[in-house]
């Protein structure tokens, strides 16, 4: 059965700030939207995310959920904030009036809406924290009426003193993406799986060496260790992953990995980041 849209009231948006949507930071942070609340037409995801070790709302695909795994990739990106709402709602309705934009209203009940920004990104660099919102939208999409929802958006961030930013497909690495939605489960293997860390400590010496004197495609060389190690099938390429998403292996993610195809290249990092594992 198809979920109706929640329709905006002036009861439904303080339920919703008593419930805390919008607020808290990490694993405690609540969207103000989440995929229960729209209608079930088109692609939405939801994905544990490396930063704040809670399920993101996705209400794109392709955009949204591409833009996710660039930021769960970046080093300088410490928390994501999805679906995070402009409020309060006064200050919007202010700035578009200023502007001389009609407010975004639910087409049903007329009611303003509480208008949402993409991501609100928490960044830290030599200890200095900083926010940072970012809307992500297609190009096609960018009609006049966007434009003008944008305008309230970006007006809204820099009256707090905030940097807003409009993503499109021309700052998608889909590379990048595809490397680390490739990369992305295998953050943590050790939940519920027979890949223990005395493994992975094991083996990580014997696959370095295998995959850096190897012109075989990964696949190849990883299944081979299987085979010698008598490991199931597929448990070296696991291991691979791992320690390709924390860091310990260091690869141009910015080249796309294609395991069945290509070797591997590959080197240590010898200052990885510990305690990142989920």
């Amino acid at each position: 059965m198809a979920k109706k849209r929640t329709r905006t009231t002036a009861s439904s948006i303080a339920r919703r700030i008593k419930e805390g949507r919008g607020t808290g930071h990490y694993s405690q942070y609540r969207p103000w939207l989440t995929i229960h609340d729209v209608p079930s037409i088109g692609v939405v995801t939801r994905i544990l995310g490396w930063k704040s070790g809670r399920l993101h709302h996705y209400l794109s695909e392709h955009f949204e959920l591409a833009h996710h795994f660039q930021m769960d990739w970046s080093e300088d990106v410490i928390d994501i904030r999805e679906q995070y709402p402009l409020l309060p709602l006064e200050k919007t309705l202010y700035i578009a009036q200023k502007l001389g934009i009609r407010h975004p209203v639910d087409p049903k009940t007329k009611h303003p809406i509480v208008m949402t920004t993409d991501m609100l990104l928490t960044l830290r660099n030599d200890d200095v924290t900083k926010f940072v919102a970012h809307s992500i939208k297609p190009m096609n999409q960018l009609n006049k009426r966007t434009l003008e929802k944008l305008q309230i958006e970006k007006e809204f961030f820099k009256d707090d003193g905030i940097e807003w930013a409009l993503i499109t497909e021309k700052q998608i690495n889909y590379d990048l993406v595809k490397n680390v939605e490739w990369l992305h489960s295998t953050k943590s293997i050790y939940n519920n799986s027979s890949i223990t860390k005395a493994l992975v400590d094991q083996l990580q010496p014997d696959l370095y060496a295998a995959i850096t004197q190897s012109d075989l495609p990964l696949a190849k060389v990883t299944l081979a260790k299987d085979q010698q190690f008598a490991l199931p099938k597929g448990t070296c390429i696991q291991i691979v992953k791992h320690l390709i998403a924390n860091r310990y292996w260091v690869v141009d993610m910015c080249q796309r990995i294609m395991p069945t195809l290509k070797p591997l290249h590959i080197h240590e990092n010898k200052y990885p980041r510990t305690g990142g594992e989920l």
